[in-house]
């Protein structure tokens, strides 16, 4: 068994935050089975909330601006995981020996083992050993694991959505916050609507009488009550999903159009379009709509946790250790 987890990830300005989010997912799974996880952080710097929850798994975090020279040496026992916009970014003897995401299917030369959590298949042309595809390789956190089964038992499908969640994202980086929170929140009506900004959020949103929150310890909570979640179309739709909370997916970061409706097509979200393009009211009409509609949310809720059963980080971390439950 490895004795180190070393997870290289980024949150640099307009990466979002879910490459950071994935490898604290993962660092939290290799503290519960005994393996101690560093986060090498290439890009950017953690918020407090996330500093917290890293060292709440016994994880360094290193924004050290650079990628580490090389694979470990034969006689130390470092497992290592790649998660950057570009997977390629490494370099080809680091890439060699280890667990590489590769959402953008980019990947070139060699890796161990490629995780492709956004689509149901890998097409890639990089040489691998093995392949893990699929929605269900979705890495989520210990605070949602711990939410799961109680919001499942909780959870009732009003008639009318009467708790809206609106976040589009760690950072947001086309402020799709400010260009719809306001008029989805003016469609609401009488519904509570919380809009949720992520750490790396530059934008400047202003709601009169709106409750906005910024990088809330609380978010999964938040996620599960929500009677309806209008959300970016990053890694928020696998925790909605797993939760059992519908969702209205809107591509928030230029990969996100593609995947967000392959996601949506599964039943488990609705697919808005693209931030850039959409125009406020109709994303606000369609808000309205589907907060109106009983039986399309009560389908979303059932379909989520049968597409992300929430366990993947600790099965990528059994795999990068050599320590795989064999059927």
């Amino acid at each position: 068994m490895a004795a180190v987890l070393r997870l290289i990830a980024s949150a640099g300005p307009g990466e979002g935050r879910g490459h950071l989010f994935r490898a604290m997912a993962l660092a939290e799974a290799a503290a519960t089975i005994g393996v101690a996880p560093e986060i090498v952080l290439v890009r950017g710097t953690p918020s407090m909330p996330e500093s917290a929850r890293a060292a709440a798994a016994g994880a360094r975090v290193e924004p050290v601006g650079r990628i580490p020279g090389g694979p470990p040496a034969a006689d130390t026992s470092v497992a290592t995981i790649v998660d950057l916009p570009d997977p390629n970014e490494p370099g080809p003897r680091l890439l060699a020996g280890a667990i590489v995401f590769d959402d953008s299917e980019r990947l070139e030369g060699i890796a161990r083992v490629v995780v492709q959590p956004s689509r149901p298949e890998w097409r890639g042309r990089a040489r691998v050993e093995r392949v893990l595809a699929g929605f269900n390789w979705a890495p989520l956190g210990k605070a949602l694991l711990a939410r799961i089964s109680r919001a499942h038992a909780e959870r009732l499908t009003p008639d009318v959505a009467a708790n809206l969640l609106v976040c589009f994202g760690g950072d947001d980086p086309w402020d799709l916050s400010c260009r719809y929170a306001a008029s989805i929140a003016a469609r609401a009506g009488a519904s509570a609507v919380t809009v949720v900004v992520g750490p790396g959020y530059r934008g400047r949103l202003e709601l009169d009488g709106r409750t906005v929150v910024r990088d809330p310890p609380d978010f999964v909570s938040r996620l599960a009550a929500a009677d309806l979640a209008v959300i970016g179309g990053g890694t928020m739709k696998f925790e909605a999903a797993a939760l059992g909370t519908p969702a209205i997916l809107v591509a928030a970061a230029a990969d996100q159009p593609e995947t967000a409706a392959c996601f949506a097509a599964t039943g488990a979200a609705r697919y808005a379009g693209d931030g850039r393009l959409l125009d406020p009211a109709d994303l606000a009409q369609l808000v309205s709509e589907v907060a109106g509609d009983h039986a399309a949310r009560a389908t979303m809720r059932r379909a989520g946790p049968l597409l992300v059963d929430g366990n993947a980080a600790r099965r990528i971390v059994e795999i990068a250790i050599g320590a795989e439950r064999l059927p």
